[in-house]
Order: structure tokens, then sequence, then C-alpha cells
């Protein structure tokens, strides 16, 4: 599999990826012989993947949640409202997480970088994640000149959040009971995804660590939601909130620095209660928001606002 061909198969049209999706589950299971299920976050990209799933292969196949604590309200209320949805939870909460290994800050690849300078006993790794290793001429691995002041910080800055909270319980799950999953992720998301993609040559995954199937790999995000409208599907209301574009969980520091308007804002506007808990959660005895303070993130109870997410709502 090269990018070549993944990008002629993101210009599939969405009947060509339905089919695609479809041949996908279909192969996966009749090679593993396996009980699937399929990773249901609420978010409308698992949605829609439940729905191919029980519309065109098996309609009784369970979903699975892992209910966080950190989830947005409207996505846990419409995963109850959801038919066949068994929820699981992680050993550990958000606020130990934090306390534990850091906060999540600037990007997953970042986090790691800094959390392994500042705490390995490898003095190659070190030297490796603060220089780089070469590779055709360019330094990889390492990290960025911009955010090299985070690691004097007095606090931890880690990307094991999501390793904590939904990686482990979903091993768990599958290690009790001996299903495999079927997800609901897109090449398109991130660099990171697409090498996986490419390093996987396509959408199923019979080997390594993790028997997998990732049907949406060559999807987009406009499919996702043309995929919504042409079949009348229902998904969370919270996409219906001007500026919502991503769900994910509500306390999420990855990427904040370079949005627009702040995910903090939003979260500050509909969930006042949630936000004040998250901003108080600390490491090293410094808080979540002086974290997001020290990579330039505003916050909206700290900076005067010309105008919040509710004056963007429709009128009635």
């Amino acid at each position: 599999m090269t990018i070549q061909e993944l990008n002629t198969r993101q210009g599939w049209t969405l009947s060509q990826k339905i089919d695609h999706a479809v041949g996908t589950v279909e192969a996966f299971l009749s090679r593993t012989g396996k009980v699937p299920y399929v990773s249901f976050s609420g978010g409308k990209d698992s949605t829609v993947l439940l729905d191919i799933v029980r519309r065109f292969v098996d309609r009784d196949i369970k979903a699975v949640f892992c209910n966080t604590g950190n989830e947005y309200p409207e996505i846990v209320r419409f995963v109850r409202s959801t038919e066949n949805v068994t929820i699981i939870r992680p050993g550990i909460t958000v606020r130990e997480v934090i306390g534990k290994y850091g906060f999540p800050l600037i990007s997953k690849e970042q986090a790691s970088y800094i959390r392994e300078i500042r705490h390995t006993n490898s003095p190659y790794l070190k030297e490796k994640r603060l220089n780089g290793k070469k590779v055709k001429g360019s330094f990889t691995g390492k990290i960025s000149e911009r955010w090299k002041f985070l690691i004097d910080k007095p606090f931890d800055i880690s990307e094991k959040c999501c390793e904590c909270l939904k990686k482990r319980p979903f091993r768990k799950y599958e290690i009790e009971t001996g299903e495999v999953p079927i997800l609901g992720v897109m090449a398109a998301e991130s660099d990171l995804r697409t090498h996986e993609y490419i390093k996987r040559g396509g959408c199923n995954s019979y080997e390594g660590r993790r028997v997998a199937s990732y049907p949406i790999s060559i999807w987009r995000d406009t499919d996702i939601w043309e995929y919504i409208h042409r079949f009348n599907i229902p998904y969370s209301p919270i996409y219906d909130i001007p500026g919502v574009e991503q769900t994910g969980c509500m306390f999420c520091g990855f990427g904040a620095h370079i949005e627009k308007i702040s995910r903090f804002e939003r979260l500050y506007d509909l969930h006042p209660k949630a936000y004040n808990v998250f901003m108080n959660y600390q490491n090293n005895g410094y808080t979540y928001r002086e974290a997001l303070r020290a990579i330039g993130v505003q916050l909206p109870d700290e900076t005067p606002r010309l105008f919040t997410s509710k004056d963007f709502e429709p009128q009635k």
C-alpha cells in the first residue's frame, strides 16, 4: 500500500466507499471467525460505522462504549439512547491520570517526547528526543524547538491519558471476552493514522498486537456527513452547536494552542461546572489552568470576550 493508492481510494464516491467498508467487514469476520464488536464513542464517525455494520452486515452486532467520565453529557445521553451498547469503564480516573503522568498538551507526539526526555533512564533515547535521528537527510523523532522550554517546567506533560482511559479498558474487555474490534478511524485524521494505514497495507489487521478492522480508513469528514444525510441517521445533537466539529474528551489539551475559538470556551459556555473541575486538576501542585497558560491558551474566564458560543445559536 502506498500514499498514492490511499489518495486514489479517498477520491472514490460515497457509494464506492460504502461497498468497500462492507466488504472490509465481511472479509474480517470471515477470516477471524471471532465474535466482533463495534467500538462506539458516540461521535459521528463511529455512529456512521455502527450504522453501516448494522444496516449491511449484522443488525444485531454489539457496540461497546468506554465511559471515561470525560465525555460531553450530550454524547453520553446519545450513547444511552442507542440500542445494544455495552458500557465499560477505566480502572483510573481523569484526575488520577493527570496527577500521576501529567497534562495532555500540544500533541500526543510532542507530549510523549517531553515525558521521555524528563523521565527516561536511557541516554540514547534522551539524545534522540532532544536532537533527533537522521533519516534521509532530515532529523526525525525529536521535540520541536518551540516546546523545549516545557522540559524544565515544574509540572509533567504526557500522552498517557488516552492509553489509561481508553486503550487499556478496551484491551481488558477483549482479553476477557475474546471479541475483536471494528474501529471508526480515518487515515485523513492525522499523519500518524495515514502512516498506520499504509503500514497495515489496508483496512484490516490480522497480525501484531491487535487483530482489528478499520472499515472507514479511506473516508473523509465530508463522506461522514454525506452518509448521515443520505440515510437520515440520528447523531449526537452536540454537532448542531455552532463551532463543534470534533467531540472527544472534554478536558483534552492536544491542539488547543492552535484553535481560533478555544474548545475550553465552548466547554465553559455549555458545562461551566465541568470546566471549573478540569481547570483545578493538579500535577506536582500546579493546576491545569496554569499549564494551559504556559502554552499560550487563552481561557474564557480570564479574557474579555466579544462573543460567546450562545451568540451564534439559531434564533427561535
